[in-house]
Order: structure tokens, then C-alpha cells, then sequence
């Protein structure tokens, strides 16, 4: 590493534990709860500061665990800023819905970075960037887009950067069935810059 740029990549979150299992259900749901990983990632108040000049500032996030489905559900993947446990704030990370492949415990990752893109004053006023990938044999399409807003570009502009913003790491199916599950194994965030 050159230290060119003057920056850096540091690990801010690691999980120490899966969390628990998912299934039937057909809302968004947590699926980095605090009974199966423990204490949730989150982002502090000051995390974009000392100034307010932090655009280019982001973070990196990489999710992994297992799903199964049966014939056809659809799953959706969203990753959110906001207070703990929250499905209704700021989208920094999301799929479109995704056809399951009728498969038993198959591998998933979503990894994706969150720029700061506009630094804005105290309330939902900043705007960030989130792009990124799902992979996984246990749909129908392996290699899946993510983007902030779930649309491309990804442009998120309702960010509150003054509070702690917890990263909620959700998932929505579209069949209520036993055997249509999903399972957060691993989750990492990392500081960028």
C-alpha cells in the first residue's frame, strides 16, 4: 500500500455470530438482528465529520448466509441506514425483487460501497451513492445488480448524517412458506477513506 491518497480502509464492524433464521414471511424483515449477531453495525453521529467537507467518504459493505426457496418466491435484499431494526428509512443498498431457484441452502453475498455524494445540514438533507452486487446460485439470475433507492444510479438523498445510523440489513420474500428461508451469516462494514 502507497498511501498515496493519504487514505485508508479500516474494518468498522465485524459479525461474531448468524443471525437467525428467516422464514415465512412476506414483509421486510431484519435479518441482522441483535438476538442471533448481537450488537448491531452502525455508523456514529460524527462518522462524516470533523468537517462537512467528507464527500468522496463512504463505506463498503459485505453481507453473506444462505437462502432456500421453494418453486417460484421472490426475494429482496435491502440494506438501511436510520435506527436500529428500521424498514421504512433510507435505502443505501437494495435488489429488485429476485426469483428464487428452488434450491436448499445455497450461498448469497451482497457487497456494495456508499459514497457521500453532498454533505448537507442536521435531518434527512445528505446524499450519498450506493452501488453494488448480489451473487448467488439460489436464484434464477446468479449475478444481480444493487443499488441505492434500488434504482440506478443509486442515489440516495435522504441521509441524516447528525444521528447514529444503524446498518439494518433486511429482506422481504414474496411467498409465506416454511421452506422459503434466509440466514445472515457474516456481515462486515468497512470505512472508506
Amino acid at each position: 500500500m502507497s498511501f498515496y491518497t493519504a487514505s485508508n480502509v479500516e474494518l468498522l464492524y465485524a459479525s461474531t455470530s448468524p443471525g437467525t433464521a428467516k422464514s415465512s414471511f412476506t414483509t421486510e424483515a431484519q435479518i441482522n438482528d441483535t438476538v442471533g449477531m448481537g450488537v448491531q453495525a452502525h455508523l456514529p453521529a460524527d462518522f462524516w465529520f470533523p468537517n462537512r467537507s467528507q464527500t468522496g467518504r463512504g463505506i463498503g459493505i459485505v453481507a453473506r448466509g444462505l437462502m432456500s426457496s421453494t418453486a417460484s418466491p421472490t426475494f429482496t435484499f435491502t440494506i438501511r441506514a436510520g435506527v436500529t431494526g428500521n424498514t421504512t428509512s433510507a435505502i443505501l443498498l437494495s435488489t429488485a425483487a429476485l426469483n428464487g431457484a428452488n434450491n436448499a441452502a445455497q450461498i448469497w453475498e451482497l457487497r456494495g460501497e456508499v459514497i457521500m455524494t453532498a454533505m448537507g445540514a442536521a435531518g434527512v438533507n445528505s446524499t450519498v451513492q450506493g452501488v453494488g452486487l448480489l451473487l448467488s446460485p439460489g436464484l434464477t439470475t446468479i449475478v444481480n445488480p444493487v443499488f441505492g433507492n434500488a434504482a440506478s444510479p443509486g442515489t440516495v438523498t435522504s441521509v441524516d448524517t447528525s444521528v447514529t445510523n444503524y446498518i439494518n440489513v433486511n429482506c422481504a420474500c414474496s411467498v409465506s412458506n416454511a421452506s422459503n428461508t434466509v440466514q445472515l451469516l457474516q456481515l462486515l462494514v468497512y470505512g472508506l477513506n
